[in-house]
């Protein structure tokens, strides 16, 4: 039986620079989802980012950060 190795992530989402949006950006983005929780939009496509790379959600400690974790391809 060969065991799993795990390979760990922990995103901060805490604000869009975080992510990797830059201020322009994040003002365009604000802009264009201006009707709507434009944060948390930000952090639904980040996560699932995430999950399109393979990266599966642990846990979140309460606050914006969130633990991933993916099987390492060997």
């Amino acid at each position: 039986m060969t065991a799993t190795k795990w390979e760990y992530k922990i995103a901060d989402l805490s604000n869009s620079t975080s992510m990797g949006y830059s201020n322009p950006e994040t003002e365009d983005f604000k802009e264009e989802h201006k009707d709507s929780d434009w944060k948390l939009l930000m952090m639904n496509i980040e996560i699932n980012k995430l999950g399109q790379e393979g990266w599966e959600m642990v846990s979140n400690n309460g606050s914006d950060q969130i633990y991933f974790k993916r099987p390492v391809l060997s």
